[in-house]
C-alpha cells in the first residue's frame, strides 16, 4: 500500500486530490523537529484569486495570501518602521484654471487617476473635474486641491520609455527600481525591473519618479531588501533544490507548528480548501516575502465629503453636502466633530468618526472662531462689490511681485507692480494675461505692501466693469458667495436642481441677500425670490 500523507495532528489524510478525516486508528507520521520561528506579518490589499488553483505558483501564492488574511494572521509588525519613500514630491499650486490636466484621488479605487480635466470653478473655490472611467466620463462636482481621497493635484510629469523609476511591485507596497520599456494607450506601462522581473500593464499611480542612484533611494532599497532577504532565507531552509518554491503542505506545517502562536490545523485546512489550495501545489515564497514586507498596515480611509454653506452648531457640522457616500447631495448634519484643521489655503478639514468633511475658504455660512481669517497675522483679503463678478471673492497668498506677496482667487490675481517711471500700482488682473496690456480689470495707485481698501478705478488701461471693488480683511464677518445679477446658477425647487439666471439682488430681512431667479426655459411667471441656501 502506498504511503499515506497525514496532517501533523493525524486528524486528516491526503487522497491525492483532497483532505479527508483519517480513520480512528490511523497513526500519523513521526513529527519532525521544528527549526524555524516565523513572525506574524501584516497582509493587506485586494487579492484576486480563483476557487480552483492549478500548479501555477503565482496563482497559488495569491490564494495563500488571501487565506492568511482570512485566518487573521494580520498583527502589525513590531520591526522598526521603514524609511520614507524618497520620491519627487508633487508641488501643489495655489489654484487651477479651467482646462488644466490634473490627477484625481479616487476614494473607491484608493489611488490617483490620471487624464482628468478641470472643467469648472465653483463659487466656493472648489472645482468640477471630469474623471475618465472604463465605460464613461464622470464629473466630480466639488473637489479641492490636496493629497487626500477626493482631492486633485497637478498631473505628474509625463513618463516615457527609458525612464528610471521606482515601482510598487504588484501593488504589494514594496518598491523596486526598474526601467519603463513601453507605454500603452491606456496609460499603463511595461516595466523591466533591475533584478530581472517583468511586470506588464502597470498603472500610472504605482510608478514614482526618483533619482534611483541617489544615496537616499539606495538606503531605502537596502533597508527594504534586507527585510525581504531575511524572510526569503527563512523559507530557503525548506527549499533544498533552490527552486524558489515550497509545497503548500510544507507551508501548512509552518503555519500550524511554528511561530509564537501556531494556528489550528482545522482552521488552515478549511481556508486552504475553500480557496482551492491543494497540498500538492507550490508557493512562490519570494513573492510571498515581498508581500509580507510591503504590507505594513491596513489604512482605513474615511469618506471625504465637500460641504458649502457650512456652520458648526453644538459640536456638529451643518451644511450642503456634495456626493455624500450615503446621503448623496443635499443638507447634512454630521455626527460629533473629532477635530478641525486648516491648511495653507484656509481650507477646513472637519473630521468625524466616519467622515472627513472639507470646507473651502469661502464655503462657510458662519466662520468659526478659530478660522485663519480671524487671525490678524494671516494675510487674506475679501474683494466685494466689483462689477466684474469673477473679481469678487476671497484671495489667499500666492507668489511675490515687486517684492511683496500677491493673492489669488481662481484665475484672478491681486498684485502690486512698479511702472517704468517708478509709480507703484495694485491691480486685479487675469493671471493668464499678465504679459498683455489687456489683462487688468481694476487698478489703484499705491506703494503700500497690502492692497488699499478703496480708490480702485476703471480707465482706459483696464477692462473692468463699474462699480469698482472694495477690499477688506475677511476677519469676523460672514462670507458671502458673491452671487450677482446676470450670473448663471442652479436653484433647488421641489427636490431638484434647475438651471437659472439671477435677475436682481436685494437685502433680506435678516441681512442675508435675496435673489430674483429666472428659470431657464420657463416663462417669467416662474420667477421667484430665493436666498443662497437654495443656490449653487
Amino acid at each position: 500500500m502506498a504511503d499515506v500523507t497525514y496532517s501533523p495532528d493525524g486528524k486528516f489524510m491526503w487522497t491525492g486530490s483532497e483532505w479527508i478525516p483519517a480513520p480512528p486508528n490511523a497513526s500519523p507520521p513521526e513529527e519532525q523537529p521544528i527549526s524555524l520561528n516565523m513572525q506574524d506579518s501584516v497582509m493587506s490589499g485586494d487579492i484576486v484569486h480563483n476557487t480552483t488553483i492549478n500548479n501555477d505558483a503565482t496563482a497559488v501564492t495569491s490564494a495563500v495570501i488571501e487565506a492568511l488574511k482570512q485566518l487573521g494572521l494580520l498583527e502589525p509588525k513590531k520591526a522598526t518602521p521603514a524609511a520614507a519613500l524618497p520620491v519627487e514630491e508633487v508641488e501643489l499650486p495655489a489654484s487651477f484654471q479651467v482646462g488644466d490636466h490634473v490627477e484625481y484621488y479616487s476614494p473607491s479605487n484608493a489611488r490617483w487617476l490620471d487624464r482628468c480635466t478641470v472643467v469648472g470653478i465653483n463659487s466656493d473655490g472648489t472645482y468640477r473635474v471630469e474623471v475618465p472611467k472604463d465605460a464613461a466620463v464622470e464629473t466630480k462636482s466639488a473637489v479641492v486641491i490636496g493629497t487626500t481621497p477626493g482631492s486633485i493635484r497637478p498631473a505628474k510629469p509625463p513618463l516615457k520609455s527609458g525612464d528610471r523609476v521606482l515601482v510598487n511591485w504588484k501593488n504589494y507596497g514594496t518598491y523596486y527600481p526598474g526601467t519603463i520599456s513601453k507605454e500603452y494607450d491606456n496609460h499603463s506601462f511595461l516595466i523591466l525591473f533591475d533584478d530581472g522581473d517583468i511586470e506588464d500593464q502597470v498603472e500610472w499611480a504605482r510608478i514614482e519618479l526618483a533619482d534611483v542612484d541617489s544615496n537616499d533611494v539606495q538606503e531605502f532599497l537596502h533597508q527594504q531588501s534586507s527585510e525581504v532577504e531575511d524572510l526569503i532565507q527563512a523559507f530557503e531552509v525548506f527549499d533544498d533544490a533552490n527552486t524558489g518554491v515550497i509545497s503548500a503542505q510544507k507551508y501548512f506545517e509552518i503555519l500550524t507548528q511554528m511561530g509564537d502562536s501556531p494556528l489550528s490545523e482545522s482552521e488552515v485546512m478549511e481556508e486552504f480548501t475553500s480557496l482551492g489550495i491543494g497540498m500538492d501545489t507550490e508557493i512562490d515564497y519570494r513573492e510571498l516575502a515581498k508581500h509580507m514586507v510591503g504590507s505594513d498596515e491596513v489604512i482605513q480611509v474615511k469618506a471625504e465629503v465637500v460641504i458649502r454653506d457650512a456652520e458648526i452648531k453644538d459640536g456638529r457640522l451643518h451644511g450642503h453636502a456634495y456626493a455624500h457616500p450615503k446621503l448623496g447631495e443635499g443638507p447634512v448634519r454630521s455626527s460629533s466633530i473629532v477635530s478641525v484643521t486648516y491648511d495653507e489655503r484656509a481650507t477646513a478639514h472637519v473630521e468625524t468618526q466616519n467622515t472627513l468633511y472639507v470646507v473651502g475658504p469661502t464655503g462657510w455660512r458662519e466662520i468659526p472662531a478659530d478660522h485663519p481669517f480671524n487671525d490678524a497675522s494671516n494675510q487674506y483679503f475679501s474683494v466685494q462689490g466689483a462689477g466684474t463678478d469673477k473679481c469678487n471673492g476671497t484671495y489667499i497668498p500666492a507668489t511675490e511681485f515687486d517684492g511683496v506677496l500677491s493673492y489669488i482667487n481662481g484665475d484672478v490675481l491681486l498684485l502690486r507692480w512698479q511702472m517704468g517711471n517708478g509709480d507703484q500700482w495694485w491691480y486685479l488682473a487675469d493671471r493668464n494675461s499678465l504679459d498683455t496690456k489687456r489683462g487688468d480689470y481694476y487698478r489703484v495707485r499705491s506703494s503700500s505692501d497690502t492692497p488699499p481698501s478703496s480708490g480702485w478705478v476703471v480707465d482706459d488701461q483696464t477692462e473692468g466693469i463699474a462699480p469698482c471693488p472694495t477690499i477688506t480683511s475677511p476677519a469676523n464677518q460672514s462670507i458671502s458667495h458673491a452671487y450677482s445679477a446676470g450670473q448663471q446658477v442652479k436653484v433647488e425647487w421641489n427636490d431638484g436642481w434647475w438651471d437659472a439666471l439671477i435677475r436682481e439682488v436685494k437685502a433680506g430681512d435678516t441681512q442675508e441677500p435675496l435673489f430674483l431667479i429666472h428659470y431657464v426655459g420657463f416663462d417669467s411667471s416662474w420667477d421667484e425670490w430665493v436666498d443662497s441656501s437654495r443656490m449653487k
